[in-house]
Parts: C-alpha cells; structure tokens; sequence
C-alpha cells in the first residue's frame, strides 16, 4: 500500500505560478526595480508551491506587492499596478489553497473544478476593487496624488486577503 501524496495540487500551483508571473510582466516593464524584487518574488511563490511553504508563498506575494509599489514610485500607469496588485493576490490566494487541498485531500484528488471557481472568485473581488479604484482615480483625482486609489487598494487587498483567510 502506498501513502497519499500531499504535494500542493497542479492545478492551484499552475494557478499561482502564472498570476506571479502576470504581476511581474504588469509592473516589471515600467521599473528595474519592480522587475528585480518580482522576480525574487516569484521564484519565492515557485519555491513555495513546490516545497508546500505557505511563509516562503507569503514572503514571494509580498516581495511580488513591494515590486507593485516601487513600479508606482517610479511612474508607471495605474492601470498596470491595478494588475499587478489583483495579480498579486490570486498568485498569493491560489498558492495557499494549492497547499492546503494538496495537504488535506492529496495532490491527485480531482480538485480542478473548486480551485477555478475559487481563483475566478478572487480574481472577481480583485477586479471589482480594481475597477472601483479605477473609476475613483479617474472621477476624483485629476492631476492630485495617489493617495486616495493607494489606501484604497490597500484597503480591498486587506479585504481580499481576509477574506481568503477566512474561507480556510
């Protein structure tokens, strides 16, 4: 007889891998430094997928989340940090539950069907916060500083983020 395998699952580890990388090519083409630290950020949440880490997955998000604000210091659009930001929370989102489904029920459990719905929900919350915070850059701000759609964000990837928490 043999053990269950409890790697993260394909599915979600895809998922997250390919969010990481989404955030990265959204930020990185605007900073080199946005590039530098979204490449350590993604090798994290690669590492993190593969040696079902959820710290190593937390450190790369938040190392993939610093490249979204450096890229914002040195200019680039909004939308593109929009993208990198919801980017970076399904990247993050996927990757835990890529860990604990593989942990609780084995990497060959047929999970495909909960982890799309599950990422497709958090990539709607992130792109709903992302259009309010869109609109609101565009309605509101004018030519006056950040500040606003910043706490904003911050505020729904606070959201998201517990509400991720929440479900596990």
């Amino acid at each position: 007889m043999t053990g269950i395998d409890r790697s993260p699952t394909r599915t979600g580890s895809a998922l997250a891998v390919l969010a990481a990388l989404v955030a990265l090519a959204a930020v990185g083409a605007f900073s080199w430094i946005a590039l530098a630290v979204g490449g350590v950020g993604v090798g994290l949440v690669l590492a993190g997928v593969a040696l079902a880490r959820h710290d190593a997955v937390s450190t790369g998000a938040a190392a993939l989340f610093v490249g979204v604000l450096a890229a914002g210091v040195q200019g680039a659009p909004v939308t593109a940090l929009l993208v990198g930001a919801v980017a970076t929370v399904l990247a993050w989102d996927s990757a835990g539950t890529a860990i604990d489904l593989g942990a609780q029920l084995g990497r060959s459990a047929t999970t495909v069907r909960i982890e799309l719905v599950h990422a497709g929900g958090t990539a709607l919350v992130g792109g709903l916060a992302a259009a309010i915070g869109w609109s609101t850059y565009q309605l509101g701000l004018g030519s006056q500083s950040l500040t606003v759609p910043v706490f904003l964000l911050v505020a729904a990837l606070c959201l998201a983020g517990a509400l991720a928490a929440r479900g596990r």
